[in-house]
């Protein structure tokens, strides 16, 4: 099989970028009889695969007015480009990240659509995100082949809200990098000592600072816990900062609360991994990919009742209404206050996190693929 795939999204930041890349090493991994169309269309998306491409890939990097084409083909109607203008010919082209670059052409298309949020929830977004999602992903869902999704929550969603038949969406979980997972402390000394941070005496968030994570309901409860207690566990903000957050960047130097900024690689499993406890609130996840790297840390975890975030956590962390910022209070006050309960948590979400694999992603993608050309 001839495998487009386009990784334009690599080139910036955040949970699906991770997707993308680690997606293509997979598929370099147990797809090595299929050749892979790397289509990265920008220069910043070459430069972060292009260190990672497995050797039975090929890079695209278009020129500058492809590029410009690519980005405007994912919303126009009269899409120009063909998929073989952009990476020859082609079994089957998969976007990762909601849309297509190019429309037209004799390949399979595939799309992964990893939530409605846009959709559902505008304000939560930058205008223009949730006018593209409105402008394009209806007609697009329509066009292509297949659409995969990160969880079996949002493939429900995606079926009722766009009217396809179960047959054309399909499930596919995701999975932790292999840097998140359990560390010895010496092992993160260094890493802790540059943020100035104790093993076991900070309480750790991972994110984008955004309206939809819950962070404004997050900060309150972590405020009415020190109100009572002011010795409590600081907590740490990891993340870049993302949008409509003036509200949460105010209380970012309030007592009790750190932002260390974005972090990498095995910085941020490191921190991850030295918490005491991982809060995750979101209000709305298409999947919960920090949720699962904290599960593989062995980072006990407090997150939302609801979701794709039980789907990914099940019965391996305490579970709280997300609009609520006394229950959030309540769940991390029982998790910083119950030793044994951390120690169960962690044994549980250890063994969580094992049943999810990228190899294992990369498999159900391809199972999807064969289905897809064998119609």
């Amino acid at each position: 099989m001839r495998i487009a795939l386009d990784l334009t999204v690599a080139g910036t930041r955040g949970g699906i970028s991770s997707y993308a890349l680690q997606l293509l090493r997979a598929l370099g991994r147990v797809g090595s009889s299929h050749e892979l169309l790397a289509w990265c269309g920008s220069p910043a998306a070459a430069a972060a695969v292009s260190p990672i491409a497995p050797s039975n890939s090929a890079l695209f990097v278009p020129p500058v007015a492809i590029q410009w084409l690519g980005a405007w083909g994912r919303v126009a109607r009269l899409n120009l480009l063909s998929i073989e203008r952009l990476v020859g010919s082609a079994d089957l082209f998969h976007g990762l990240n909601y849309l297509l670059p190019a429309q037209r052409g004799k390949a399979v298309r595939v799309i992964t659509l990893h939530d409605l949020s846009a959709l559902r929830d505008p304000e939560w977004h930058p205008w223009y995100r949730s006018l593209l999602h409105r402008a394009a992903l209806r007609r697009t869902t329509g066009l292509v082949d297949h659409v995969i999704t990160d969880s079996e929550a949002v493939r429900s969603e995606v079926i009722d809200y766009f009217g396809l038949l179960p047959a054309r969406v399909s499930a596919v979980h995701l999975a932790a990098a292999e840097h998140f997972r359990p560390h010895e402390a010496a092992e993160i000394k260094s890493i802790l000592d540059r943020y100035q941070l104790i093993p076991g005496e900070y309480l750790c968030y991972v994110g984008a600072l955004e309206p939809r994570k819950n962070l404004i309901g997050l900060l309150n409860a972590i405020t009415a816990i020190r109100k009572r207690r002011p010795d409590f566990p600081p907590l740490v903000l990891v993340g870049p900062f993302g949008w409509r957050n003036s509200a949460i960047r105010a209380r970012l130097t309030e007592p009790g609360v750190r932002y260390l900024g974005y972090l990498t690689g095995e910085d941020a499993a490191g921190v991850v991994a030295g918490a005491m406890g991982f809060t995750y609130p979101s209000l709305y996840e298409g999947f919960g990919l920090p949720v699962l790297e904290a599960l593989a840390c062995g980072t006990p975890v407090v997150t939302s009742n609801e979701g794709a975030l039980v789907e990914v956590a099940g019965d391996c962390a305490v579970l709280v209404d997300p609009r609520s910022p006394e229950a959030i209070a309540e769940g991390i006050v029982k998790l910083v206050d119950d030793s044994a309960l951390r120690a169960e948590l962690r044994r549980r979400g250890l063994e969580r996190a094992r049943r999810f694999s990228w190899d294992r992603a990369a498999t159900e993608t391809l199972t999807v693929y064969e289905h897809c050309l064998a119609r």
